[in-house]
């Protein structure tokens, strides 16, 4: 894990030096309007996103030095099943992308953003098949410098367009999504083994595809409403306020994601360990020390409430100290989250997926209910306000799920 950690250190002090030049570079109104782009591309990335690569690394695990022929066909599956709906997904986007900007967002300027959405999409999910691939064989030095790498491809992009002086919403965007293109060619150059086993891609696995799909179906649907919960907040006030009040608070809000992205290493490094459980003594050890671990994580973060003015002030000035007062109500949500979330593991490993499924669709009604009940009233304050009251209310959930889970476990130990 602690590989997954610091590679993941390395990514967030990259992803701020990425979104500072971004943030700085653009004005908070252009700011905001590649802030609408990126909540569209995480919301619809995670159609065939996160849970597919969950469902692999679940599936495949297990396989790993036992049996090369059935991993093969399980990163066959995977990857047919992420180029068939990603790629469908990505040319609706780019064929409409005029008319959802118009519709959605009633505002055109959006239109040339969301046909690189589409090349995003695309792209993103072949670098992040890669990154389950290395998830799933533990190969966790691999994965952390690719996560890396991406970050640093923004930054080469972003100082090559500031020199040929390109720097505009349109340009910086694109430069976010042609570094998951570098990246996952990278991907490809550096596995040493066999990066796409078993090809031709045309071979259809189709037992594989129904063992991913019937445990992704419910990972695909907690992810895709766990990232329309996660940006709930930005598409309701984007509806009620300008794009520089958007701009404010995305730049809070992209900062906060640094405590998300700890979150994430963790659950990332637990993942195949978590897979390998089946006793009750395992999952009350897993629990004590993964909480352990998460709040220790926790106690090294809580010095940025204190900062956070600071931070602000030398890093954003334009932003001011609003963005700070939203940064530390979205930082408690954060920290909440790292300290219950990683949990939820336990529940695939009891093959009990489908509770994280509810637990996050119950979050986006609740999330969707107060935030038109409260963002237009309280604007960006309501909206931060509005993102924690939803990560206290899954949290919840998901302990009472996972204790359940351990609670039945005991009481069916033999006596």
């Amino acid at each position: 894990m602690l590989k997954v950690v610091a590679g993941n250190g390395s990514f967030v002090v990259l992803g701020f030096v990425a979104n500072l030049i971004a943030a700085n570079g653009l004005s908070p109104d252009g700011f905001g309007l590649m802030a609408l782009a990126l909540a569209m591309l995480n919301v619809l990335q995670e159609v065939c996103g996160a849970g597919v690569d969950l469902a692999i690394v679940r599936i495949a695990a297990p396989h790993v030095g036992r049996d090369a022929d059935c991993l093969a066909r399980v990163y066959r599956a995977g990857l047919q099943i992420k180029l068939i709906f990603n790629g469908s997904i990505a040319l609706a986007v780019w064929m409409f992308a005029g008319p959802i900007a118009r519709g959605l967002f009633d505002d055109p300027r959006l239109s040339p953003l969301l046909g690189w959405v589409a090349v995003g999409l695309l792209a993103a999910a072949l670098f992040n098949y890669m990154l389950a691939k290395f998830q799933t064989e533990e190969r966790f030095a691999l994965y952390s410098t690719l996560r890396v790498l991406n970050n640093v491809a923004k930054l080469v992009f972003l100082g090559l367009l500031a020199w040929i002086g390109l720097f505009e919403p349109v340009a910086v965007f694109a430069s976010w999504m042609l570094a998951f293109v570098v990246s996952f060619g990278m991907a490809l150059v550096w596995d040493r083994r066999t990066t796409l086993p078993g090809l031709p891609v045309v071979r259809i696995e189709g037992e594989r595809w129904g063992e991913i799909l019937r445990f992704a179906r419910w990972t695909v649907a907690s992810s895709f409403l766990y990232s329309l919960y996660s940006r709930t907040d930005l598409l309701i006030l984007a509806r009620y306020v300008g794009d520089a009040e958007v701009g404010l608070y995305a730049v809070s809000w992209n900062i906060t994601f640094v405590i998300d992205l700890v979150t994430y290493s963790v659950i990332v490094a637990l993942l195949p360990r978590a897979s390998k459980m089946s006793t009750h003594g395992e999952f009350v050890a897993y629990l004590k020390s993964t909480f352990l671990i998460c709040a220790l994580l926790a106690l090294c973060v809580m010095p940025l409430f204190l900062l956070s003015d600071w931070l602000f002030a030398t890093f954003f000035p334009a932003y001011g100290t609003a963005a700070a007062s939203l940064f530390r109500i979205l930082l408690s949500g954060a920290l909440i989250t790292l300290l219950f979330h990683p949990l939820y593991l336990i529940l695939y490993a009891r093959d009990q997926a489908y509770r994280l499924t509810q637990v996050n669709l119950l979050l986006v009604l609740f999330v969707l209910l107060a935030g038109l009940l409260v963002i237009p009233a309280y604007g960006t304050t309501g909206a931060a306000l509005v993102t924690v009251a939803g990560r206290v209310f899954a949290s919840a959930l998901i302990c009472y799920f996972v204790f359940s889970e351990v609670r039945k476990l005991f009481h069916a130990q033999p006596a």
